[in-house]
């Protein structure tokens, strides 16, 4: 609008702007009749602002409207900030440790090469028990099993066993109980050796904390043989004492579910020969998961009489819960199955 300023006369800024093309030599001498051309020109600035602003909305609305139409099935994606990085770099044991920092950090861990992953995991070197015990650096943690290699992940493992002690303290923690279950599924058998060893000399104790639970079913699923059988004898040894607790029955769920066909009769048989433990099953949610696994596990021979023996030792008390009325007619059709 300016240029058009410059490159036309008064005169004819006025006839564009109030619309008038026609008779353009009769509006010029009309114009030069009422007074001098720089007597005008308040006027014309007047009405070319005016006109501008309309014309700019005008431009503005209807370059919206063709960008709509156009791209209203486009998705835009917007290009990392190279600053993302630069952002955490030296601060990442100190930014962890709040909400804000610790998605920092963990936009930049995910957006990150792999030789920067590793510089900026190498910050959280000598801080891994601190940041386990941590909401928000715990977080980052994580990530970082998640990420990184195996072998990036061997500075947790060995800040955990530093210490005598810690290993079940972790797995027994809030926060930390879920970056020792997450170590159990991620690191290589030989890199956990160690942590595995000690969280099965706790396993009757891990087995009943609310917690500890989730590392010794991570191990039932992720563990050796060796270990998932040392495990599972502790367990079967045990079952009447473990079962009683809510946490505890999870764990027995899970010995049955990913023990040996063989294994798994054993453990059906101590369950389903304790007689006062079939009425503490029957007030838990996964109590009846149990009993109905232990009763599939059984033999041919062996399930109608055991279900037999149960129902008549404990109709009574069944019959009181809503989930030992489960239980019972679980139990009943498979004595008349």
């Amino acid at each position: 609008m300016a240029a058009l300023s410059s490159a036309l006369p008064p005169c004819m800024l006025l006839e564009a702007l109030d619309g008038h093309s026609s008779c353009k030599a009769a509006s010029l001498t009309s114009f030069e009749a009422e007074g001098s051309i720089s007597e005008k020109l308040p006027e014309v600035s007047h009405r070319l602002s005016r006109s501008s602003t309309r014309l700019g909305s005008w431009a503005m609305q209807s370059s919206l409207s063709v960008w709509t139409a156009a791209d209203e099935d486009t998705e835009w994606e917007v290009p990392d900030s190279p600053h993302d990085l630069e952002a955490v770099v030296g601060r990442v044991q100190l930014l962890s440790h709040s909400e804000g920092g610790s998605l920092q950090v963990q936009n930049a861990l995910d957006k990150a090469p792999l030789m920067d992953q590793m510089l900026l995991v190498q910050e959280m070197h000598g801080h891994a028990l601190r940041a386990m015990r941590c909401p928000h650096a715990n977080r980052v943690l994580q990530k970082i099993i998640s990420i990184m290699p195996q072998a990036s992940l061997q500075f947790i493992v060995d800040e955990i066993m530093q210490y005598r002690g810690m290993a079940s303290k972790m797995a027994t923690h809030r926060y930390g109980g879920l970056i020792v279950q997450q170590l159990l599924e991620t690191c290589e058998a030989s890199q956990v050796g160690g942590l595995v060893e000690i969280l099965l000399q706790s396993t009757v104790m891990l087995s009943r904390h609310a917690y500890g639970n989730s590392a010794i079913q991570s191990l039932l699923k992720f563990g050796l043989e060796q270990q998932r059988y040392r495990c599972l004898r502790a367990i079967e040894q045990n079952v009447g004492f473990i079962a009683r607790s809510s946490f505890g029955v999870c764990v027995v769920a899970a010995a049955m579910e990913y023990a040996s066909p063989q294994d798994r009769v054993w453990t059906a048989r101590a369950v389903l020969q304790d007689p006062k433990l079939l009425p503490h099953l029957a007030q838990m949610q996964d109590g009846y998961t149990v009993v109905e696994q232990s009763v599939c596990a059984l033999p041919q021979r062996e399930r109608a009489r055991a279900c037999q023996s149960l129902t008549e030792g404990a109709i009574e008390l069944l019959r009181v819960s809503r989930h030992g009325r489960k239980i019972l007619a679980a139990l009943q059709a498979r004595v008349f199955a």
